[in-house]
C-alpha cells in the first residue's frame, strides 16, 4: 500500500509540474524552469541566500528580458516595462502600486508575513477593510499630527546627542551607531503609540534586549514567511524573541485597557488613545540614518556643505530648529532625498494580484490571478531617470526640474497601501540628521573598504535592508 501511495505522490507532483510548465497561463513567459515548476525556487533564494531573490532578479532580467516568470504563478517586470506618459517612459511600478490600482495584496505573502495576524493593518488583503483600518489611524499619521508631536521627537534626539557627547567621545569609547539610531526610533514609536517608552536609549552601548528582539524577529522573517502554514502556532509562540516582543506589546495594551488614565500622563497625543476614542481598531529608518552618515563620511565636501548651510540657517544651536524649517534647507533636503534613493527601505517586491479589471501593466497584459511585484530598487537605480545611479550625488536634486525623479522615488512604496508612518519617518529623519550635523562632528572608525560595504548589493534582505556590517563612531568635536 505504501508503495502505491509513494507512486501516487510522485505522479501527482509530476502532473502538477507538467501543468505549470506546459499548460499554465504564464507558460509563455520566460524564466528558469525550476521557478515555473515550484515555489521552492524563490524559497531557496530568500531562505538559504537570505533574501537574495532581489539580487537574483537583476540577473534574470538581463538573461530573459523585461518580464520574468519567477514562480508558478508569479511574474516580475523590470523598470523597462513602461507606458508612454507625456513623453516620459513611466515604469510598470506605478501601474502596480499607485492610486486607482485594481491589484490587491497577495494573500499568501502577507498572511505569511504576519502569521496569525491576518486582521492587522498590514495583513488585510481586502482593500475595503484595509481602507477602513487605515482611515482610523490616518489622522494620527498626518503631517499636521506629526508636526504637533515634533517636541516628542526632539526630546529623544536631544537625549541621544547628550548621551553621545558624555559617553562616546573618544576612539576607545566608540559605539555602534546603528544600535543608537535603532534605540532612538524605538523610543519615539513606543512613546507615540503607548504613552510610555521602553527607554532603549538608556541601555549601555544602546544594547537593549528589546532592540535585539526586533532585529532577531526580522532575521527569521523568510523562514516564517515561506513555511508559516507548516509551523504550528505553539512553536511560533515559543520562539524566544517572538515571545519577548509579543509580551511587551500585549502588556502595554493590557495596562492601557485596564487604566486609560495612563494616556493622560503625557503632554502629546498617542495613537492608542485615538483608536480608543474612535472605537477602531523600524528597522528601515535605522538603516537609512546609518547609511546617511557612512555616505557623508565618504564625501568630505558633502559634509562641509551640509554644515555650512546649517550654520547659516541655524546660528545658535542652543535654540531648537523646527522640522518644518529644516526641510526647507535646499542642500539638506537634497541630501535626504538622495539618501532615501540609495537606501531603498523595503527592498523586497511587495506582491499584488492581477484582477479582472486590471489594465495593462506597462506594455504587458497578465492573466487574472497572477502575482506581480517590483522592487523599488529598480526605480531608484534606473539610469534613464537617475544618471550614474550608483553614484551618491545630492546635487541631482538641486536641478530646476526634478519631477521625474520625484515620481520614481518610492522609499515608502506608493498608492493606497503606502507606509502610513512616512510623515513621522521624515520628521525623525530631518531632526536627527539636522541636529547631529549641526552640533556634532562624528568620526567613524574606518574599516577596509568601508564605503564599498555600504553599497546596496552588499546588504542582506530581511524584507527591509539590513547592512552586513554596522560601524563604530565617536564624537570628535562639539560645534557651537
Amino acid at each position: 500500500m505504501y508503495v502505491f501511495l509513494t507512486y501516487g505522490l510522485f505522479l501527482y507532483i509530476g502532473a502538477v509540474a507538467l501543468y505549470r510548465v506546459f499548460f499554465h497561463p504564464l507558460r509563455q513567459y520566460p524564466g528558469p524552469l525550476l521557478a515555473a515548476m515550484t515555489y521552492g525556487y524563490t524559497a531557496y533564494f530568500n531562505v538559504v541566500k537570505v533574501g537574495g531573490l532581489v539580487y537574483q532578479l537583476d540577473k534574470l532580467h538581463k538573461i530573459y528580458g523585461p518580464v520574468v516568470r519567477i514562480g508558478p504563478n508569479t511574474a516580475s517586470p523590470s523598470w523597462i516595462m513602461f507606458e508612454c506618459h507625456s513623453n516620459y517612459r513611466l515604469a510598470a511600478y506605478h501601474d502596480i502600486y499607485t492610486y486607482g490600482s485594481t491589484l490587491v495584496k497577495d494573500r499568501e505573502f502577507y498572511h505569511g508575513m504576519v502569521p496569525y495576524a491576518a486582521e492587522s493593518s498590514v495583513g488585510f488583503v481586502d482593500p475595503v477593510l484595509a481602507k477602513n483600518r487605515r482611515g482610523s489611524m490616518a489622522p494620527m499619521f498626518s503631517r499636521r499630527a506629526v508636526v504637533a508631536i515634533e517636541n516628542l521627537v526632539q526630546q529623544k534626539v536631544d537625549k541621544l546627542l547628550t548621551l553621545l557627547r558624555e559617553n562616546y567621545n573618544s576612539p576607545e569609547s566608540s559605539v555602534d551607531m546603528g544600535a543608537a539610531y535603532r534605540s532612538l526610533t524605538m523610543d519615539v514609536i513606543m512613546d507615540y503609540c503607548f504613552a510610555g517608552s521602553v527607554n532603549t536609549l538608556d541601555a549601555p552601548n544602546f544594547a537593549h534586549p528589546f532592540n535585539q528582539s526586533v532585529a532577531d524577529s526580522f532575521r527569521i522573517f523568510w523562514d516564517v514567511q515561506h513555511f508559516f502554514s507548516l509551523i504550528p502556532l505553539f512553536i511560533v509562540n515559543n520562539l524566544p524573541r517572538y515571545m519577548d516582543l509579543k509580551h511587551v506589546f500585549e502588556s502595554r495594551v493590557d495596562n492601557i485597557l485596564r487604566d486609560t488614565s495612563i494616556l493622560e500622563s503625557v503632554d502629546h497625543e498617542t495613537i492608542f488613545r485615538h483608536l480608543l476614542e474612535s472605537d477602531s481598531d523600524s528597522s528601515s529608518r535605522e538603516a537609512l540614518i546609518q547609511e546617511a552618515f557612512v555616505l557623508m563620511a565618504a564625501e568630505p565636501e558633502i559634509h562641509k556643505r551640509l554644515f555650512e548651510e546649517l550654520c547659516e540657517a541655524w546660528p545658535n544651536p542652543d535654540e531648537p530648529m523646527s522640522y518644518v524649517a529644516l526641510e526647507k534647507l535646499p542642500y539638506l533636503n537634497a541630501f535626504v532625498k538622495e539618501t532615501l534613493r540609495f537606501s531603498v527601505g523595503i527592498i523586497h517586491p511587495l506582491p499584488r494580484v492581477v484582477g479582472p479589471a486590471t489594465p495593462a501593466i506597462g506594455d504587458l497584459k497578465l492573466p487574472v490571478g497572477t502575482a506581480v511585484g517590483m522592487s523599488s530598487i529598480f526605480l531608484h537605480m534606473n539610469p534613464e531617470v537617475f544618471p550614474d545611479p550608483h553614484v551618491f550625488n545630492p546635487d541631482r536634486w538641486l536641478a530646476e526640474d526634478t519631477s521625474k525623479m520625484s515620481l520614481d522615488l518610492a522609499p515608502f512604496c506608493k498608492g493606497p497601501r503606502i507606509c502610513p508612518g512616512l510623515n513621522l519617518a521624515y520628521c525623525e529623519l530631518y531632526l536627527t540628521l539636522g541636529n547631529i550635523f549641526r552640533k556634532l562632528d562624528l568620526k567613524i572608525q574606518p574599516t577596509e573598504d568601508m564605503i564599498d560595504e555600504y553599497r546596496i548589493e552588499h546588504t542582506m534582505n530581511y524584507f527591509v535592508v539590513h547592512w552586513r556590517k554596522g560601524y563604530q563612531a565617536y564624537v570628535d568635536k562639539i560645534h557651537k
